[in-house]
């Protein structure tokens, strides 16, 4: 894999969220925590947000061999703005991230255990993937309250960047 591919596809992930986070900004803060069914398994829309921006941070911070400050907390983001600055946090500290690697590097092996041999880009091509996961998830609580975020795909992505 090459640098270029993966800085595209970080920017895509961060552009994704962000359009979640937009329509999450168009709905009630009773609907943005209450519970949903059926349940994709974090509960509320706010809860599997927070699992994925917690995703987002848990890899980052393993892939830099970094203390892991654990779990964050759905609790701890009270409404919208408070997880979207947390993510513009995590945003700029993938980017600083992705900036210090080389190709080499993004192909190395960074994890080896008994049965797991993990490059850093398939590590973080599994962050990108995760990401779209819950981000449909979300996508269909929020339609499910009146407000679409609209198309997520990377094709969608790719045409918003003019590319």
């Amino acid at each position: 894999m090459h640098k270029k591919d993966v800085e595209t596809l970080i920017a895509y992930n961060f552009w994704a969220d962000s359009e979640i986070l937009n329509a999450c900004e168009r709905i009630s803060p009773a609907d943005f925590t209450r519970p949903v069914t059926p349940d994709p398994g974090w509960h509320s829309l706010r809860g599997t947000l927070v699992h994925l921006l917690d995703t987002e941070y848990g890899w980052r911070v393993a892939l830099q061999n970094l203390p892991d400050a654990g779990v964050l907390r759905e609790a701890d983001f009270t409404d919208v703005a408070s997880l979207r600055a947390r993510w513009q946090a995590e945003e700029a500290a993938w980017l600083a991230y992705i900036a210090g690697l080389d190709d080499a590097a993004l192909n190395a092996v960074w994890r080896e255990e008994e049965n797991i041999r993990r490059t850093r880009w398939q590590t973080i091509l599994h962050v990108i993937n995760d990401g779209t996961h819950h981000r449909s998830e979300a996508a269909a609580m929020l339609t499910g309250f009146g407000q679409s975020p609209g198309e997520l795909d990377f094709e969608g992505y790719l045409v918003w960047r003019g590319i």
